[in-house]
């Protein structure tokens, strides 16, 4: 009978997280340790979507089984896997986010055609106690103290490396991404798209197109700008204004995918870096959050409207290509009306504007 192989040293796998400057990544080492130091027969990683009070959905991050090679982390999920489970309808989760503490229960014959168990253990942002997620973990045998303590340490390192992330790569205003984070993640983005188009092999020695089951997502980037913005802070203060910046980073984090990379540039501009199946997709993600900015009643000010324009993520396209594409798109929603949403590759279909990039010749920053 064949054996598992011998788990990764504590801390070799703390180590290889600190090296990480990708959350997913971290997310992965950390599934992976989970799996090979407790011999579950299932791991999985959920976040929580929306604030408290408010309407929490669990979205699926990660999961993990044994005798798979790797993690199976979300952007290689099928679609169902990456919908968002309303809260309630996870009861299970529910019960361990509420009480804050590992529960372990029995798993039904629903879950498993085998006796297990199941044992769920919050996880909690870097700054406090408001919960960021749950890890879920499926074990023939109800984990003794020595495997909740592993357990806890491995969980306390993740927290403590994903709070340094957080802490380098965030703005400080909104919560959101900050430029640094921006560039690596776009050149990964014009990877995934140059593996889309030009079918770079997979361990399969298929194309990710041809894979079944798998959905195919494309990159796109939009830009987007608070209309008016100058003239919150000259009438109202930068105080309000401050707020204004804050609620619109917040309404980013409810409306858009929890892997959706969300940037705040300076100013009143902000940056996504989203996947969608198409132009149409990318335009309902955009719009979508347009709608709930001209909905939100601000305080002080009540009204506030943006301008979004957008860009698909072309091979070796740099950050100011397609930036420039994008804020183009903006610019044409400016300068007629505001409050709009434009594709960058439909204005220039319609002759409204013309493409003028080039990719290669300049770095954004």
């Amino acid at each position: 009978m064949s054996q598992r192989p011998a788990p990764p040293d504590l801390l070799d796998t703390v180590l290889a997280m600190t090296r990480s400057r990708e959350r997913a990544e971290v997310d992965a080492l950390l599934l992976a340790a989970l799996g090979a130091r407790t011999d579950a027969m299932r791991v999985r990683l959920w976040r929580v979507k929306g604030e408290a009070g408010s309407a929490q959905h669990w979205m699926l991050c990660g999961e993990q089984h044994p005798g798979h090679a790797g993690v199976t982390l979300a952007e290689r999920l099928d679609d169902a896997a990456r919908t968002l489970v309303p809260w309630h309808d996870r009861p299970d989760l529910v019960r361990c986010a509420e009480a804050g503490v590992a529960l372990t229960t029995a798993l039904t014959t629903a879950q498993t055609a085998a006796p297990g168990w199941h044992t769920g253990w919050p996880l909690f942002t870097d700054e406090g106690d408001a919960l960021d997620g749950l890890v879920e973990l499926d074990t023939a045998a109800p984990p003794d103290v020595a495997a909740h303590t592993e357990v806890q340490r491995l969980l306390q390192a993740h927290r403590n490396v994903l709070g340094l992330l957080d802490y380098s790569e965030r703005d400080t205003l909104t919560r959101l991404l900050n430029r640094k984070r921006f560039d690596t993640a776009f050149m990964h983005a014009t990877v995934a798209e140059a593996r889309r188009i030009y079918g770079a092999p997979d361990d399969d020695s298929q194309t990710p197109d041809r894979r079944a089951g798998v959905v195919v997502r494309r990159h796109w980037l939009g830009v987007i700008d608070i209309d008016h913005f100058k003239l919150v802070n000259d009438r109202f203060g930068h105080t309000v204004g401050d707020e204004v910046l804050s609620i619109v980073g917040r309404i980013m984090e409810s409306v858009f995918r929890f892997d959706d990379q969300l940037y705040r540039f300076g100013g009143e501009e902000f940056v996504v870096l989203l996947t969608a199946r198409g132009e149409a997709g990318a335009m309902t993600a955009f719009e979508r959050f347009r709608h709930a900015i001209a909905s939100c009643d601000f305080p002080a000010i009540h009204h506030v409207t943006v301008s979004i324009g957008f860009s698909d993520v072309r091979p070796g396209d740099t950050p100011q290509a397609c930036f420039d594409r994008a804020d183009k798109a903006v610019y044409h929603g400016k300068t007629n009306g505001r409050n709009q949403t434009h594709s960058h590759e439909v204005l220039v279909a319609q002759g409204l504007i013309e493409d003028t990039s080039h990719c290669g010749e300049i770095e954004l920053f």
